[in-house]
Formats: structure tokens, sequence, C-alpha cells
């Protein structure tokens, strides 16, 4: 269930900010009257995008690989390979979520807002601190999955 609200929460935010664009080239060429600070919300749009969908992709093994090594690597250290991915994936997540956390802490501390909107920051920081940290816990978990004999390795290469 999480992962649909995430999901969906994503598709809305990539569809408002097509909407948002198209509405802002209209207004520029045909009105010439663009959006004002659209480049501040967009700006706060794309991140939120990307860290929603990220707990649902690092869950599902689902990002970007480079294989071109993959061929080397015999069948029975696939899983090991796995295991060191995720995990290595894992704790990069939570070095970053415990760095963004930090800076929503300065953010709340010192009261910083936007420049156009003057939209507080620190609530923005921390959701996607405390997403980073779901992504990690899901790297973890797959990690986790391929220690106990959950290993999605042999289902994707059969």
């Amino acid at each position: 269930m999480p992962g649909r609200t995430l999901t969906l929460l994503s598709c809305s935010i990539l569809f408002i900010m097509m909407l948002l664009t198209f509405i802002d080239v209209t207004g520029r060429y045909v009105f010439n009257s663009p959006l004002p600070a659209l480049h501040e919300i967009i700006s706060f749009m794309m991140p939120g995008l990307i860290f929603c969908i990220l707990p649902l992709v690092c869950s599902k093994e689902e990002h970007v690989t480079i294989d071109l090594l993959d061929v080397f690597v015999p069948t029975r250290l696939k899983g090991l390979q796995a295991i060191f991915v995720n995990l290595i994936g894992s704790g990069a997540m939570f070095f970053l979520a415990w760095r963004l956390a930090e800076k929503s802490a300065s953010h709340y501390e010192f009261g910083e807002v936007t420049d156009d909107l003057y939209l507080t920051l620190w609530p923005f920081s921390l959701l996607i601190a405390v997403l980073s940290g779901i992504a990690a816990i899901a790297l973890l978990s797959n990690a986790f999955g391929y220690i106990f004999g959950n290993s999605k390795i042999y289902e994707k290469s059969e």
C-alpha cells in the first residue's frame, strides 16, 4: 500500500510539473506573462518526484544498473554481489538521510526560507531525509533477503 501511495504521489507531481510548464510556456510566448517563481516551484517538485519514488525503486531493485562485468561473475557469486551492492547502497542512503536531517535541523534553527515565495525550507528537507531513510531500509531489507535465501537474483536469471 505505501508503494502505491508513493507511486500516485510521484505521478501527480510529474503531471503538475508538466501542467505548470505548459502554462508557463503558453503564458510566456502567447501572453508575454510567464508564471512568477515557477523556477523555484519546479526546483522543489523535482527532488520531491525523485525521492518519492526512490524507496519503491530500491525495494524492487528496478534502479538503473550497469552490467558490464556481470558476464564475468559466476552464477554462484551473484548472490554475494547482490548483498554487497545492496549493503553499499543502503550505507550511502543512510548517510544521505543523516546529512539531509542535519541540514533540515539547520534550516529549522535559522528559519531559512526560499527567495521568491518565502516557503519554509525545513519541512522539504526533512521529508527528503525521511524518504532517503526509507530507501536505505529497503536496500538493507534486500540485502537481508539475499542473506537469508529470499533471493531475487535467481528469479531474474531464470
